[in-house]
């Protein structure tokens, strides 16, 4: 996936968000953030992400919910949790509804690149399979 992917950040710190939302805008992501579980719908239906970081614990919906109604949309995009209360439920749980990984509080700027890069290598060998079945 190229560069110029947009990144989808759904977090109710401000200090979260833009640490990173910064983080992939130095390396030549497009990102976006907000703050509840539906403004992260709206920017779902409205655009083409792709892929979702969200926290586990939003303020109108959990992380989780907001995977599972993502997982219901046509442009179903890969997804990163993230979160501070981690434990083995949350991350089978989160694997379920099609997230790629589950990124544990505090976390480094080369961690989070990292997984990003996978998930989005992810969505391409998906979008590339979808395209020879449909030949």
């Amino acid at each position: 996936m190229n560069a110029k992917s947009k990144v989808l950040v759904v977090d109710d710190e401000p200090s979260v968000a833009d640490a990173l939302r910064l983080i992939l805008e130095e390396a030549g992501y497009e990102a976006v953030a907000v703050s509840t579980g539906s403004d992260g719908l709206v920017m779902l239906n409205n655009g083409a992400i792709d892929l979702l970081i969200t926290d586990l614990r939003l303020p109108d919906m959990s992380g989780l919910a907001l995977l599972g109604r993502a997982a219901g949309q046509t442009a179903n995009p890969p997804a990163i949790v993230i979160t501070a209360f981690s434990s083995p439920e949350v991350t089978i749980e989160a694997q379920r509804l099609g997230a790629i990984a589950v990124l544990a509080k505090p976390f480094s700027p080369s961690t989070v690149l990292e997984l990003v890069s996978r998930a989005l290598n992810v969505k391409e060998a998906k979008v590339s399979a979808d395209s020879i079945r449909e030949s």
